[in-house]
C-alpha cells in the first residue's frame, strides 16, 4: 500500500495547477497533500470522504479541501464495472496556501478571502446546477492562459466566500501528519470498509487489517476520525443504502439486506441516527 501523502507533480514554477481528469472512475484512496484543491465535478458520483465527514457527491458540486485534508471521491460502484459507459470527469486547481497568503491575500481587496482559505481546512462544498456562473468559470479554467486563469482564480474564491449556500464539511480540521504510517493503516481500514461493507465486519477484522490489537485499534481510530469504528461503518452503509433508496427499486428490506444489516428493525434506527428521519420518510421526501 503506497504512503497517502499525493504528490502533486510540477513541471514548471507557476504558483497553482489546472487539472483535468476524464476517466471511468476518481482517484479511490483516501490521501492528502500540502496544496488546496479546488474542484468542479463535471461528472460521476460516489461517496465523498472529506475529514470526518461522509457523504455523497454529485454533478457540479464544487468542492474547496485544504491543506493536508484527508479525503477521496469513492466512485460508485457501477463506475467499477468492465463493461460500464459511465464517466468520471472533473476540472481542478491545485495551489500552495502560503503562495497565496505571502503575495495575495495581504492586500486590502484580498483579505476577506482568508476566512474562506481557514474553512477549506475544514473542506467546502457548494452544490451548483448546470449553467451555474460558478461551475462555468471552473470549467472555462484550462482553456484560458495562465494570467486569465490566475485572475478567474480569485474571482472564483471571491464567489465562492461571498456564497451564503457553501457548507463546512469536516468538524475537524487537520495538520500535516506526523506519522505517514497511521494514515497508510487508515487508507486499509477505509479500503477494507468499502469493499465489504454489505458483509459482517468485526472489530477483529478491521484491527487485523490494521495489524493492532482491538484496543489499540478503537484508539487509534478514534484518534484519526472522531469517531467510533461501529459509527463509521453505519454511516458508510447508510449512505449507500440512500443511493439504494433513490435509484433501485427494491424494497426497503432488501437495500437493508444489501447494505450489510441483517436486522429491519436496527437498520431503521441507525437510519434515523444518521438522516434524522426513517428510510420511508427519505423515499417520501426524495420523490416529491
Amino acid at each position: 500500500m503506497k504512503p497517502l501523502l499525493f504528490k502533486v507533480p510540477t513541471v514548471d514554477d507557476r504558483s497553482f495547477r489546472v487539472e483535468q481528469d476524464d476517466l471511468s472512475h476518481f482517484y479511490g484512496q483516501l490521501h492528502f497533500h500540502p496544496e488546496i484543491q479546488l474542484t468542479l465535478i463535471l461528472a460521476g458520483e460516489g461517496t465523498l470522504i472529506a475529514g470526518d465527514r461522509i457523504d455523497r457527491f454529485n454533478q457540479y458540486d464544487i468542492l474547496l479541501l485544504g491543506a493536508n485534508l484527508p479525503h477521496v471521491l469513492r466512485s460508485d460502484p457501477d463506475y467499477f464495472q468492465p463493461d460500464s459507459m459511465l464517466r468520471s470527469h472533473s476540472v481542478s486547481v491545485l495551489f500552495r496556501p502560503d503562495q497565496l497568503e505571502t503575495n495575495v491575500l495581504g492586500l486590502p481587496e484580498t483579505r476577506h478571502l482568508n476566512q474562506l482559505l481557514q474553512e477549506a481546512r475544514h473542506g467546502v462544498r457548494l452544490r451548483c446546477r448546470e449553467g451555474d456562473q460558478l461551475a462555468n468559470q471552473l470549467e472555462e479554467l484550462p482553456g484560458l492562459r495562465p494570467f486569465e486563469q490566475f485572475l478567474n482564480l480569485l474571482r472564483i474564491l471571491d464567489n465562492l466566500m461571498t456564497n451564503p449556500a457553501r457548507e463546512v464539511l469536516s468538524v475537524t480540521a487537520y495538520e500535516q501528519p506526523r506519522r505517514p504510517d497511521d494514515h497508510r493503516r487508515l487508507e486499509q481500514v477505509f479500503s477494507f470498509i468499502f469493499q465489504h461493507y454489505a458483509s459482517p465486519i468485526s472489530l477483529d477484522d478491521v484491527a487485523n487489517v490494521a495489524n493492532l490489537t482491538p484496543g489499540a485499534f478503537c484508539r487509534f481510530f478514534r484518534q484519526h476520525t472522531r469517531k467510533t469504528f461501529s459509527h463509521l461503518l453505519n454511516e458508510v452503509r447508510i449512505e449507500h443504502a440512500c443511493r439504494h433508496l433513490r435509484e433501485s427499486k427494491q424494497t426497503i428490506n432488501q437495500i437493508a439486506f444489501s447494505c450489510g444489516y441483517t436486522n429491519l428493525s436496527n437498520f431503521n434506527r441507525q437510519f434515523k441516527e444518521i438522516t434524522g428521519m426513517p428510510p420511508s420518510e427519505y423515499i417520501q421526501r426524495y420523490h416529491m
